[in-house]
């Protein structure tokens, strides 16, 4: 065989190019029929493939067309990655419940590669992320995460807020940083057992941080697809300073976490990051992956994710009551006939309030806090319908194509809790609202963001007003798409409740 291969080269020159035509040949025939076995879309272009389907202004606009044109499974190719776009609520669950052991791993992208290391719970695939995820489940529940214990905090961190819309009453006022303060104090409350000023200048530059991050979070989907572009030089699409920032963020919840554990003493566990460093001296000797970098970034997934799908949610609500005052009224009116005008209201009071419920499912669907989840991958060859999707194959959620379809919700760009109510005025038809996602990623921290939304909107609407600054030009519900669904910045005027 050697003799035969080193023939091709020192002899005629035909054969060797005849031996490299079929090389060829063959890689294009494997490659076609490896892409002919992957779900439609639209065809890629040379060297860009996708990337202008992705560059639209409106993303969730574009997906819905190929979805129109395409069906449920729509292929896109953009730099090295294979991804497929899964809509419609049916197929979203076969494929990430049903088929959940082949699709709940993370792509390799560089969000997950280079930025977290793999390290924390977002970011972790296969039997590590198990034993981090369960263990920081059992760990949060034990510090109130979907218990009623955790109710005074939240009404502190209420307290607090509405006492900053009091000072504010009446003029033009952006209520998200103090907002978003206020919920941030919540989950400090979980992992270290304290709360932050709202004037604190550490605390205020975390939130600047992360809130530019967020902003920025286009950027980093284009890092993810295209690496690449980071050495740009002059950083005309400001990636480096994600990764700036990024590491800026770790920096700090390490700093945070090392002042903590000054304070650690193994007879008095009273948060998250204690219990967690309770876990690492118990592994000290072994091959542990409980390490200060694991802990480091599963604090920054629970902060940052906690932090921002609520503070979002609670963000539309505003915007909603805004140019639904109807709703705003009547969410009053319940609550009022329910609590009264003395006492804050409390989890034990939502079995009475069915239409503040139904405010609040109508809130997730129409503001759609994460229309498109996080990216995951095939950890296998997946067949399905006839397609087979390869092992690594990216896949994207799209969420918003179950809260926009007009064949489950009449008019589904109208905001009307009414739609989830029967006729005896109780809370039906929840099922197909899912903000937090399903199957094996579900967002752990789905109870904690729920008794948040009530507590805080049941507290708002008893006791301010929100109305527009200028009653002929109200805020749009519009909004841009990042790793969550935000409203555009806007102002309200608040007035306090007689």
């Amino acid at each position: 065989m050697l003799e035969f291969i080193t023939g091709l080269f020192t002899g005629s020159s035909g054969l060797v190019w005849t031996l490299l035509a079929v090389l060829v040949v063959f890689y294009l025939w494997n490659r076609h029929q490896r892409l002919k076995s992957l779900p439609p879309g639209p065809t890629p272009l040379p060297l860009l493939g996708n990337l202008l389907d992705l560059a639209s202004s409106d993303q969730l606009e574009t997906f819905r067309k190929l979805r129109e044109k395409y069906g449920d499974l729509v292929t896109l190719h953009v730099g090295s990655f294979t991804m497929v776009v899964v809509s419609g609520y049916d197929t979203l669950r076969e494929l990430f419940v049903k088929r959940g052991d082949v699709t709940s791993i993370r792509p390799d992208i560089f969000t997950f590669t280079d930025i977290t290391h793999r390290h924390g719970i977002t970011s972790r695939s296969g039997p590590e992320w198990k034993v981090h995820r369960t263990f920081s489940m059992a760990a949060l529940r034990d510090f109130g995460f979907g218990k009623k214990s955790l109710e005074g905090k939240i009404t502190e961190e209420i307290e607090v807020f509405l006492n900053i819309l009091y000072e504010n009453q009446g003029r033009a006022f952006n209520v998200d940083y103090c907002l978003q303060t206020s919920v941030a104090n919540i989950i400090c409350a979980i992992a270290f057992g304290k709360r932050f000023e709202h004037d604190d200048p550490v605390f205020v530059k975390l939130i600047d941080l992360i809130k530019e991050n967020m902003e920025l979070s286009g950027i980093a989907g284009l890092l993810n697809l295209i690496p690449s572009v980071r050495h740009i030089p002059g950083d005309p699409v400001q990636c480096r300073k994600v990764l700036s920032n990024a590491d800026k963020i770790y920096s700090y919840f390490g700093q945070l976490i090392d002042n903590h554990k000054k304070e650690y003493r193994e007879d008095s566990i009273s948060d998250f990051v204690h219990v967690y460093l309770k876990e690492m001296k118990k592994r000290e000797g072994q091959d542990s992956t409980f390490t200060d970098l694991q802990l480091v970034n599963t604090v920054a997934d629970v902060f940052v994710a906690g932090m921002e799908t609520t503070a979002t949610a609670l963000l539309w609500a505003i915007l909603l009551f805004i140019n639904y005052p109807d709703v705003q009224e009547r969410c009053h009116e319940e609550v009022t006939k329910v609590v009264g005008e003395g006492r804050f209201p409390s989890l034990s009071d939502r079995p009475d309030m069915p239409y503040i419920e139904a405010t609040i499912t109508e809130i997730l669907r129409r503001g759609d806090i994460v229309p498109l989840g996080m990216p995951h991958a095939t950890s296998e060859d997946l067949e399905y319908n006839g397609y087979i999707l390869p092992k690594g194959t990216m896949l994207v959620t799209n969420i918003n194509s179950v809260h926009s379809d007009p064949t489950i919700f009449n008019e589904p760009s109208k905001f009307d809790p009414t739609r989830f109510l029967d006729k005896d005025g109780k809370v039906y038809r929840t099922d197909r609202i899912i903000p937090f996602f399903f199957g094996r990623r579900v967002c752990m921290g789905e109870a904690l963001a729920r008794s948040e939304l009530f507590l805080f909107l049941t507290s708002m609407v008893q006791r301010v007003q929100f109305k527009p600054v200028d009653p002929d030009s109200i805020p749009p519900l519009k909004g841009t798409v990042g790793i969550t669904f935000k409203p555009y910045p806007f102002e309200c005027i608040v007035e306090k409740r007689a």
